[in-house]
């Protein structure tokens, strides 16, 4: 077995892939996250696992903010920074579990797609919450425990040395945040059974060719029943205490 490791390359591959599934993820991503953040000018917003820009660039075409992003891999601050448009980001290396920044510091703080790949989420959520000001606003989202798909997954990973894939209950992650001092929205479900297709050898599940049926069945599910998906968003704005004012 090799050690895993994520590189740019990896993640743009995933990102940008031709296949329907990963595609149709991808874009619906980067809608969820301009969906829930709700950016107005001037704000700043704190992007933890920032990668090598794929959401990072739709935030930026979506209003003038002050963008931070943090990584942990050097290779993906290099990589977003050859985004010629922001070849001077102010992105960093960061642990998710120590974020460099001052309590109260941003006015949204963004998280998708990296929680269930940090050993110690629980802490990493906490730290969404401190950076984050009262009454500022909080999206991140968790690989879901009761998605049909959470099992075979992490059978299927368990061939990976070094990979990280952690699956949570919605109801547990929703009593951290709120135990961190989040006031919670509604959850929104990212995809049942449209969002991960299984490659074993040559057959892949769903089938490509079956994409334009499963997405639509897949979107019509997904808004009715956001507990069932694979990946679950939680919005929520830090609640401001009487003490603190």
């Amino acid at each position: 077995m090799n050690q895993f490791k994520w590189t740019p390359d990896f993640w743009q591959g995933w990102r940008e892939s031709d296949n329907p599934y990963r595609k149709y993820k991808s874009e619906r991503d980067r809608q969820l996250v301009l969906e829930l953040l709700d950016l107005h000018q001037d704000e700043r917003v704190l992007e933890v696992g920032c990668g090598y820009g794929w959401v990072s660039q739709a935030l930026w075409e979506a209003a003038e903010i002050r963008w931070f992003g943090v990584d942990q891999a050097a290779e993906m601050i290099h990589h977003l920074r050859r985004i010629p448009s922001h070849a001077s980001a102010p992105a960093a290396m960061a642990d998710a579990v120590r974020l460099p920044f001052q309590d109260g510091t941003f006015d949204k703080v963004l998280c998708t797609g990296v929680l269930m790949h940090v050993a110690e989420s629980e802490l990493a959520a906490r730290e969404l919450v401190r950076v984050l000001r009262p009454g500022g606003r909080l999206v991140c989202s968790i690989n879901n425990a009761l998605s049909p798909y959470a099992l075979p997954v992490q059978l299927w990973n368990r061939r990976k040395r070094g990979f990280v894939q952690k699956f949570r209950y919605p109801r547990s992650f929703r009593e951290l945040l709120a135990g961190a001092g989040m006031r919670l929205g509604d959850i929104r479900g990212d995809g049942i059974a449209a969002t991960v297709p299984i490659n074993i050898g040559r057959f892949q599940f769903p089938p490509s060719g079956l994409f334009p049926y499963v997405q639509r069945l897949d979107e019509w599910a997904a808004n009715r029943w956001p507990c069932l998906a694979y990946e679950v968003w939680f919005t929520g704005v830090k609640i401001v205490h009487p003490c603190a004012s």
